[in-house]
């Protein structure tokens, strides 16, 4: 189920574009979610950019090893997906989009560290175990106050929204 498409109202139509696919994780535990939280104060959904010759299975059991140090994912069924597009930083492109495709998550169990990229080292992406109200709570606050990663937070908290509306 496609949930929403985030396109920069500044882009030109019909520019050269890169597009890029992501695979996230929705690891429920009781009434509480396993997501990153920033320095910022805001959550995201396990995840990140398929590599080359990836399954969207492998990509999720590398993300969650390395962004939450968890091993023993089971990857579910496909809950929905969603599609920003904003300014490419490339020169050679004018538009990066990139899909992102959402998994019901099971299991997992701590292995250890975490292993992350420099950005999101930067952001200090903790794991935590958050409700969905609470996680949509923070991020509409710092949505509000300018200070996060905009792009993910508008994504994020639409999903969050979605898993909120579907629990009632």
């Amino acid at each position: 189920m496609h949930l929403a498409t985030f396109r920069d109202p500044t882009l030109s139509p019909g520019g050269r574009t890169i597009t890029r696919t992501a695979a996230r994780g929705v690891l429920i535990r009781g009434p509480e979610l396993l997501l990153l939280s920033s320095r910022h104060g805001d959550y995201k959904f396990p995840g990140g950019g398929l590599e080359p010759g990836e399954s969207f299975e492998q990509a999720l059991h590398r993300e969650f090893r390395e962004e939450c140090g968890y091993g023993e994912i089971l990857v579910g069924p496909e809950l929905a997906t969603t599609r920003e597009e904003v300014a490419a930083i490339d020169a050679e492109y004018d538009v990066f989009g990139m899909t992102s495709y959402y998994f019901e998550c099971s299991g997992g169990a701590p292995l250890g560290e975490q292993h992350l990229e420099g950005y999101e080292a930067e952001l200090e992406l903790t794991p935590s175990w958050v409700t969905v109200e609470a996680a949509l709570a923070a991020n509409r606050s710092v949505l509000a106050s300018g200070v996060g990663v905009m792009r993910w937070l508008v994504r994020e908290i639409a999903v969050l929204e979605w898993l909120s509306e579907r629990s009632r």
